[in-house]
């Protein structure tokens, strides 16, 4: 494997692993208050914690930074940067200016515009790939 051909599978798997965290973030946040009761019983009681959620943001966030800006450098589409605005400044809101009861609203769906950030981008990222095969 060649160096340009490992920094795609690579920049691949980042998307990969942004959207798949964004998605279990999403997930998490959706399901934690109807399963705040039986996590302990199940043997996960850890995830009840109030520093998972927290990891999952801040994991979500960072990969979503670096892997838009990497895909930026290869397939050049600035809109790319509209799903990382809008799924930040969802977050945003439902962590900082909404009442706790209200947070999941906003949360949720900017966890889910990052993750549909990460599939575009790869996507993007690919055919950026294919257009390059064209031109040799």
């Amino acid at each position: 494997m060649n160096h340009k051909s490992f920094h795609r599978a690579l920049q691949s798997r980042v998307d990969s692993l942004g959207a798949g965290v964004s998605i279990a973030c999403a997930i998490q946040c959706a399901l934690f208050p109807l399963l705040i009761g039986v996590l302990p019983l199940i043997g996960l009681g850890l995830l009840a914690q109030d520093g998972v959620e927290t990891v999952f943001l801040a994991t979500s966030i960072v990969l979503a930074l670096g892997s838009f800006s990497w895909g930026f450098l290869q397939h050049r589409q600035l809109y790319i940067f509209l799903f990382l605005i809008g799924g930040l400044t969802l977050i945003f809101i439902g962590r900082a200016w909404v009442d706790e009861g209200s947070e999941n609203s906003f949360v949720v769906p900017g966890m889910l515009v990052l993750a549909a950030g990460h599939v575009l981008n790869r996507r993007l990222c690919r055919l950026c790939i294919a257009c390059e095969g064209e031109q040799d």
